[in-house]
């Protein structure tokens, strides 16, 4: 699915700010109804993977600074899975801006792109000699590797929080969950990993979405609120999740902000979804070049991050990752990775890496290129790439030692240089 730029940095904002929110959420019901609520969870995951045969899923993102809006996102997703299609229209609204809507559609033969300031639809025909969308419109989260490690991690971490879960029986045979905790009731060890993680992300936020005017949060950072709401369907699926978090911490002005981030998601229509290729036979169409896994000749450029280090409560540039894109053809890509470590910090950055890669595409896999590297010292690994969204690329390594460096966080996603 195709994203515009704004599109794809509020989405890749909120993700990181809901897994914290459906964390917190999770946690507080970990009381007599959280085996409920997560089983009533899984079932609907592994449903929408495979068992409804069509669906919708709406959602609402919402983020509020000291009370007013300073970001919204609302999503209509259709899938259905008999015809592997899907078709999704997202409206995201800035404060002081007009609001800006994205449409695409995609099936196993082509992929259609739209945004409401340009009147084209952007259509990709998929090169013939490689499959289509063969992996289900969505994919069960608890079927990944790992995923049983970190739900027993998740468990253990929630302590006495299982005290301030509500469940209701519901006389249609449903189920309504219901969780609220203050500043008070907040275990030290949640404001802990808010306190690193949320300014970290707040951080990264500020530097690559202009748009977005987020606080950045330096001192006395902590969870204020958690509630959640939760609704389940007498066949055990969930209907409906609501949740809001508000963190509360200071600039380093010194002034007080509260953040709140909210979060509504709801599936209907099960069985009755209905999605139809869109009529462009009038439209202004441009055929857009594919190639390997979503790749085309347009991602052939260098593209960037930095590597960071934190000291002395401030984030510091190390140095730069560079990923340069220099062919693309119809089935293979080619390219280079290289790192630069800035004078000064070479004692604590492991030595620098660069490599080439190329490879054919492998039509057995579908939505990544999987490279072997071999660096200048003889270390081999394997790593993948994913376009990943507008001028973005994501970068997935391996976890060998070459790459489990203790001081620095590996940052996969990378953006495309310009000047």
């Amino acid at each position: 699915m195709k994203l515009n730029k704004k599109t794809v940095t509020v989405l890749s904002f909120t993700l990181g700010a809901t897994l914290f929110l459906s964390t917190a959420f999770a946690d507080a019901l970990i009381g007599s109804g959280y085996d409920q609520l997560k089983g009533s969870i899984k079932t609907t995951a592994a449903q929408m993977e495979s068992g409804l045969s069509n669906y919708t899923m709406e959602a609402m993102y919402t983020m509020k600074d000291n009370g007013e809006t300073i970001m919204q996102v609302s999503q209509r997703a259709k899938m259905d899975n008999a015809a592997k299609a899907m078709e999704n229209t997202t409206v995201t609204q800035y404060a002081g801006e007009e609001p800006y809507q994205s449409y695409s559609y995609s099936d196993p033969t082509r992929s259609v792109w739209k945004n409401s300031q340009d009147d084209t639809y952007y259509v990709t025909e998929y090169a013939q000699g490689l499959k289509g969308r063969e992996k289900p419109v969505f994919e069960d989260p608890f079927k990944e590797q790992g995923a049983a490690e970190l739900e027993k991690i998740f468990d253990a971490v929630v302590g006495n929080l299982k005290d301030y879960v509500q469940v209701e029986e519901r006389t249609d045979g449903g189920k309504s969950y219901s969780a609220s905790l203050s500043e008070v009731q907040v275990p030290a060890v949640v404001n802990a990993v808010a306190s690193f993680g949320i300014k970290q992300i707040l951080a990264d936020e500020g530097r690559s979405n202009r748009e977005i005017q987020v606080p950045q949060f330096e001192s006395d950072i902590y969870v204020k609120k958690v509630t959640g709401l939760a609704s389940q369907l007498k066949d055990g699926l969930l209907e409906n999740i609501t949740g809001e978090v508000i963190l509360s911490g200071k600039d380093k002005n010194g002034s007080v902000h509260d953040l709140s981030v909210s979060v509504t998601v709801r599936l209907t229509g099960a069985g009755e979804t209905k999605i139809v290729l869109p009529d462009l036979t009038n439209a202004n169409v441009s055929k857009v070049e594919q190639a390997a896994y979503g790749f085309s000749s347009k991602y052939v450029g260098t593209y960037k991050n930095d590597i960071i280090l934190e000291k002395n409560n401030e984030f510091i540039k190390a140095g730069e990752r560079k990923l340069e894109i220099t062919r693309v053809e119809q089935n293979s890509i080619t390219g280079t990775y290289s790192e630069t470590v800035k004078p000064g910090f070479e004692a604590e950055i492991r030595e620098p890496v660069s490599f080439t890669f190329s490879k054919k595409a492998d039509q057995e896999q579908e939505h990544a290129l999987s490279f072997t590297y071999t660096t200048p010292n003889g270390e081999q690994g394997t790593f993948q790439i994913f376009p990943n969204g507008f001028a973005k690329l994501f970068l997935q390594m391996d976890q060998n030692e070459l790459f489990r460096d203790k001081q620095v966080f590996f940052d996969a996603e990378f953006i495309r240089i310009f000047e």
